[in-house]
């Protein structure tokens, strides 16, 4: 795994910050999102929140349009959410049964089969990928990371299970803003933390609300949700993608 967090203080010359959170396997509405809402150019810092894969049907197009923004010399900054690093878990232990001659299932113990080879294991180029993301980032007046920070802990910045796990946050010592995902919160109080310049800014809608989950159809959850949300970090401008897909 990369360094727990990552400093990336130089603003872009003539570019935008922007920030999305837990996309979740929809790769059509991730795709609008950045394309035609925030029109993303190659002068732009956009950072993921983690949560890339589950729920939505997509993950591995999810993951794939992140590669292929990187490799077009895209400034893309991804962080890891909890559900990578439940993936990455279960396939460092089928790795290690395997290595004694243990026969296991893998694809038993997932939920984006579309992530696997013929084969049946994670494909090479995801693991590669998912290995290398840092787990918050930390920037002139952000921390951006997927769950948040327990800073009743000695040393807040290095216990990563909170990172990806933490609800129910609101203490914030740092003088940074924190912008994180994870806990699906209605678009109206996202909206108010941003007006507020709140210190704690969540940013997750809910994006797979609204659509079939599980055999169920999962607006069940919540009303006011069901969105992708995009945030411009220097100007606070919001940006809000209905889920299509």
């Amino acid at each position: 795994m990369a360094a727990t967090g990552i400093q990336v203080l130089t603003n872009p010359t003539g570019g935008r910050r922007l920030v999305i959170s837990d996309i979740h396997g929809f790769s059509r509405t991730f795709r609008t999102l950045v394309t035609e809402k925030i029109g993303l150019t190659s002068r732009d810092q956009l950072f993921l929140l983690g949560d890339y894969i589950n729920k939505g049907k997509d993950s591995s197009g999810v993951l794939d349009f992140i590669m292929e923004l990187q490799e077009g010399h895209f400034q893309v900054f991804p962080i890891l959410g909890n559900h990578e690093e439940n993936l990455l878990n279960a396939w460092a232990e089928y790795v290690r049964i395997r290595k004694a001659d243990i026969e296991i299932d893998f694809a038993s113990q997932i939920d984006a089969l579309d992530l696997l080879n013929p084969k049946g294991e994670l494909a090479p180029n995801y693991a590669q990928f998912l290995k290398t993301l840092p787990y918050y980032y930390e920037l002139d007046r952000f921390y951006l990371v997927h769950a948040g920070f327990n800073f009743n802990r000695n040393k807040p910045l290095e216990d990563t299970r909170s990172m990806v796990r933490i609800r129910n946050f609101t203490q914030n010592p740092t003088g940074k803003t924190i912008v994180h995902g994870h806990q699906v919160t209605p678009l109206a109080l996202i909206r108010q933390k941003i007006s507020e310049r709140s210190l704690v800014i969540p940013l997750d809608n809910g994006c797979y609300h609204g659509a079939t989950f599980r055999g169920m159809v999962a607006n069940a959850f919540g009303k006011d949700t069901g969105n992708l949300c995009g945030l411009d970090l220097d100007t606070f401008e919001l940006f809000v993608q209905k889920n299509v897909g």
